[in-house]
């Protein structure tokens, strides 16, 4: 058995009775502060042993993120990709399911728009009131059909889901580079491996000229609306949430772990293959290999800082934005390179695992 550091102890008894003795609204509002005080401590740190001056640094990454309107649109803009793919591990998660799977599946959304946006839709009319809702149900259909995958092996073989949706993110990278690189999605010019742009009919418009905020992000908050309603007061969402308690004590209440299982992993991947094909329709609109600089994985923090809720994943998700628009505003007024900035969303993530960790010694200790 593994000797426990006093140091750790004492935090991690003063983090447990501090959770004892608040009312329970405010456990939603305690542990994310915590891990962003003490990621922000830590980062400070980083950043003046860098050389740099961490208040200059924070008023900058603030200023750059939410100092004018045009930064709020592209804090939101930014925020967008986290939010779908924080939804799609959140609901996953509150299964008891560990879909570690949300990139692949955001590459497979992007992936079915480009193949609609290039292919199929100038074989129809030219509106956008038509080619967009088929292409995001295409988009959904192929998250939902990725996540059937490791559903289907979970429930038939007993695949670990964590192993399955690893091994299946790779090959949805290298799927998207095939099909970019040389295959039949490549652009016309074969100058590069990328996509030729989709069609300006499939495109989501802008709500404003003079930003890049779209429709996206709106579809991304009332899905968060949705998921929070059906978790919390339907029988569908009181199932998810009992198997992902116990399965033996869902099995015992007549719920069918297996079934929920599959259900559960078909959402969660058409989400985040929702939130790919928004992030193409909406910004990018051709393919790249570079598509997703890692939403996926980033969006297992998204959701846990959440504590798995999907209107506080709206919250964190938001914060990731930022910390990813706010990076360059670093960059560009104090000087702290990108490698920095990346350290520091690292450390992030790290109080993120690190607390969850303390959430789970307090989950054993009241079932012993």
């Amino acid at each position: 058995m593994y000797n426990i550091p006093a140091s750790f102890r004492k935090a991690k008894n003063f983090y447990l009775s501090l959770l004892e003795k608040s009312p329970r609204f405010l456990h939603w509002i305690i542990s994310p502060s915590l891990i962003l005080f003490g990621a922000f401590i830590v980062n400070g740190i980083i950043i003046l042993l860098c050389g740099y001056n961490p208040f200059k640094a924070y008023v900058a990454a603030f200023l750059g993120s939410f100092g004018s309107p045009r930064a709020i649109g592209e804090t939101l803009v930014k925020s967008t990709p986290y939010l779908m793919t924080g939804l799609s591990v959140a609901i996953a998660f509150r299964c008891g399911i560990w879909n570690i799977g949300a990139e692949g599946q955001f590459l497979l959304g992007a992936l079915a728009a480009t193949f609609f946006g290039t292919k199929v839709a100038t074989l129809l009319p030219h509106t956008s009131w038509i080619a967009v809702p088929i292409c995001l149900l295409l988009a959904i259909f192929a998250g939902g059909l990725w996540g059937v995958i490791p559903a289907i092996l979970k429930v038939t073989r007993g695949v670990n889901e964590v192993i399955s949706t690893i091994m299946l993110n790779y090959i949805a990278i290298h799927f998207v580079s095939l099909m970019i690189d040389g295959g039949p999605l490549q652009e016309a010019s074969k100058t590069g491996p990328q996509s030729d742009p989709i069609v300006q009919w499939v495109t989501l418009p802008r709500l404003f000229d003079s930003h890049r905020v779209h429709p996206g992000i709106a579809i991304a908050v009332v899905l968060a609306i949705i998921l929070a309603f059906v978790l919390f007061r339907t029988t569908l969402g009181y199932q998810i949430r009992a198997v992902g308690e116990g399965a033996d004590a869902a099995k015992a209440a007549g719920f069918s772990v297996a079934y929920n299982t599959i259900r559960v992993f078909i959402l969660s991947g058409a989400l985040a293959a929702l939130g790919g094909a928004i992030e193409l329709m909406a910004l990018t609109p051709r393919l790249t290999e570079s598509f997703s600089p890692g939403y996926g994985y980033t969006a297992i923090a998204v959701a846990l800082l959440a504590k798995l809720h999907p209107l506080l994943t709206i919250a964190t998700a938001l914060l990731f934005g930022a910390l990813s628009k706010g990076a360059f505003a670093m960059e560009a007024e104090v000087g702290i390179s990108k490698q920095v900035t990346w350290m520091m969303q690292a450390i992030i993530l790290l109080f993120v695992i690190g607390f969850g960790s303390l959430s789970l010694f307090q989950k054993h200790n009241q079932t012993n």
